[in-house]
């Protein structure tokens, strides 16, 4: 998208710090033009303050801005440049153009990235549940830049008959865990990351209602109603303590014969060093010493505590409540798919693990 910034020329300033002024921005364009976004940003912010009229600034400075997540500066920076040119039609049209598309850029978006089949038996999960009720109610904990919404939505859309309602909980950085990825807790207290969300959110499909709920799980599920939901989806804290909690409010909150899922079950308790688990349930990832796998030890104590052992894809965990509590899924009867928003490289990958993988019926 870089070749369609429109050519501006940047007019002189008859500043005293001209030098300064011609090197930073020399320097900005430099670290634009090698995508290095946050460096361009901290070079043409310092340009914008020397020459607050020039265009061209405003513009770079625009679409780097957009390219981390800082939607809502984007915009008045682009806001600006519009309102300084003669013509602005192609600045516009390129405002335009990259709002009206799906933010993929956030750092982490793609939750799973390294495992992406986990979002295909998310789908699958949909389908199993294929209902024609008037409203399918889902419950995310733990939603980040919204990369799982826009697979529930795109999962509601193709699956369910009727409305669906996602209901999204995540502190978005306010007194929330601290992920073991530096750059996505940058994200995440920048709030940055709730600005990704809720513009991903408008994507959703026209059926779809997403209720975002700013808050951690131990706070808010107290307070929804029991039986409200027909899927419930764990993907918050990977402390074992706040595990542990999520699955048991969130068994009161399902409805009959719904189903309760999440992420990052890597290892079940019986695949790993057992001691090791309990030793470290309180650490969100590291390696088990007996299989060398990364995983999360408290997802995978909590779990075989509530549970015992579950059904699981590829870290995708999934139970099923009936009448004497809950039980195993199977998806070999049902179908699943890449939700829209994965880029077409991953394609190729999901296709090939599921030509030679029997967990779907069907994988489209």
């Amino acid at each position: 998208m870089l070749d369609q910034i429109p050519e501006l020329g940047h007019d002189g300033s008859d500043k005293q710090d001209e030098i300064q002024r011609e090197l930073k921005f020399a320097l900005g364009l430099k670290c634009f033009n090698n995508s290095k976004w946050e460096d361009s940003i901290t070079h043409l912010w310092r340009v914008a303050e020397l020459s607050p009229d020039d265009s061209s600034v405003h513009l770079y400075l625009a679409f780097s801005l957009f390219r981390v997540g800082e939607l809502r500066k984007s915009a008045d920076h682009f806001d600006i440049s519009i309102s300084l040119e003669e013509k602005p039609q192609s600045i516009i049209d390129l405002k335009q153009q990259i709002f009206s598309e799906i933010h993929l850029n956030l750092p982490g978006f793609l939750q799973g990235a390294h495992a992406p089949e986990r979002h295909v038996f998310m789908t699958t999960a949909i389908d199993l549940l294929n209902t024609q009720s008037a409203t399918f109610n889902i419950l995310e904990i733990g939603s980040y830049g919204g990369s799982s919404m826009l697979t529930w939505s795109d999962a509601a859309e193709k699956f369910l008959g009727g409305e669906c309602q996602i209901v999204c909980i995540d502190p978005w950085g306010e007194s929330g865990a601290t992920l073991h990825n530096p750059i996505m807790n940058q994200n995440l207290k920048s709030k940055r990351a709730y600005d990704v969300f809720c513009h991903n959110a408008t994507f959703c499909s026209e059926n779809v209602e997403v209720s975002p709920i700013r808050g951690t799980s131990k706070d808010v599920l107290p307070t929804l109603d029991k039986d409200a939901f027909d899927l419930i989806y764990i993907d918050g804290s990977h402390y074992y303590a706040d595990v542990l909690h999520d699955l048991a409010q969130c068994s009161k909150l399902l409805k009959p014969g719904g189903i309760i899922c999440g992420d990052d079950l890597e290892l079940q308790l019986s695949e790993c060093d057992r001691a090791f688990v309990k030793n470290n349930k309180s650490v969100d990832f590291v390696k088990d010493p007996m299989t060398g796998t990364q995983f999360h030890p408290g997802v995978t104590l909590a779990v075989a505590e509530f549970f015992g052992k579950v059904s699981c894809f590829k870290g995708f965990w999934a139970m099923q409540q009936d009448s004497k509590g809950f039980k195993k899924v199977s998806f070999s009867d049902a179908t699943g798919f890449l939700a829209n928003h994965w880029p077409p490289d991953f394609h190729d990958h999901i296709s090939n693990y599921f030509k030679t993988s029997n967990e779907l019926g069907e994988f489209l």
